[in-house]
């Protein structure tokens, strides 16, 4: 494929991605593969793959499809990767992924969603921005949390999961749930983008219509995510200091893994603005997991 145009060579800001990465080979290569289907790599200044149990298969996979890498020989941890990503990628600008994100979108699009983002993070607009697919959002994403409390007023037509069934009873209840947990509720309202046709009108003091099928998102009711997003490198080290001076009592695997420790009352409080638009990246796992939660749990790679 030919070398495509960089997205520094347009927003005059330079832009890296990294991918964090924990063996998983095959899931890791279909990500891989989905980015050089569309001359991904070549938008960036800087795309590395930060391995951690750095093994001979992590090595040749970078090599075959060309990406710088880093190494680690024992597994540190999500968060510890994170601060990984954070000192070996140095543009103004980061991408983070993870080794189960691959691109879903054709070039153009992934290019100019990608340039948009920048530009409203350039302009002040969001402070960072979401870029998993809302459509095509892949695995271990529910939505069942947000319809205990609310019920869907004008389904997006672009919604294409489960269909929506909708009780009289359950829809009394919803109130009076809201009633007696209002801070759940209002921590579950950001949902509302993957469903709603005018999120906006719904939550108009969290939500905000910057044009067609994009939106901020105060930080209020919308969490940090470890993956697909785009934010300011300078913004992605206050968040890693935060959290290692703010560690959580619930880990991941044994280690601290970045979402924890910030999705607290700080970070809701914070009111930082979130970029929700169609996205491009989806969630899919090709390799078996160590989530207990995760279809491919495999009990044998979990820390005991």
């Amino acid at each position: 494929m030919n070398k495509k145009q960089k997205l520094s060579s347009i927003a005059k800001c330079t832009v890296g991605v990294g991918i964090l990465s924990w063996k998983s080979h095959e899931t890791l290569e279909k990500s891989l593969q989905s980015y050089e289907k569309i001359g991904f790599k070549d938008f960036f200044d800087q795309a590395k793959i930060i391995f951690q149990e750095f093994s001979l298969d992590d090595k040749l996979l970078a090599e075959k499809y060309g990406y710088d890498y880093v190494g680690t020989k024992e597994n540190l941890g999500i968060q510890h990767g994170h601060k990984l990503i954070y000192e070996n990628i140095t543009t103004d600008y980061v991408l983070v992924l993870e080794n189960d994100n691959p691109v879903i979108e054709e070039s153009s699009t992934s290019f100019h969603r990608l340039l948009q983002a920048v530009e409203l993070m350039e302009n002040g607009t969001i402070d960072l921005m979401r870029l998993r697919h809302r459509w095509k959002f892949g695995e271990s994403f529910s939505l069942g949390k947000y319809l205990k409390y609310f019920d869907v007023q004008n389904l997006h037509e672009k919604y294409c999961h489960d269909e929506i069934m909708e009780h009289s009873l359950e829809s009394f209840i919803k109130p009076i749930k809201r009633f007696f947990r209002p801070d759940k509720a209002d921590r579950l309202a950001g949902y509302s983008v993957y469903f709603e046709k005018y999120p906006d009108k719904i939550f108009p003091k969290y939500i905000k219509k910057i044009e067609d099928e994009l939106f901020a998102v105060s930080s209020y009711i919308m969490p940090w995510t470890n993956q697909s997003v785009l934010l300011k490198r300078r913004f992605y080290g206050e968040l890693l200091e935060y959290a290692d001076k703010n560690p959580s009592s619930r880990t991941a695997n044994g280690f601290q893994d970045l979402e924890k420790p910030l999705n607290t009352k700080w970070w809701r409080d914070q009111n930082f603005q979130i970029g929700v638009g169609e996205g491009i990246f989806t969630h899919n796992r090709f390799d078996d997991s160590w989530r207990k939660s995760h279809q491919a749990f495999n009990q044998n790679i979990a820390v005991k």
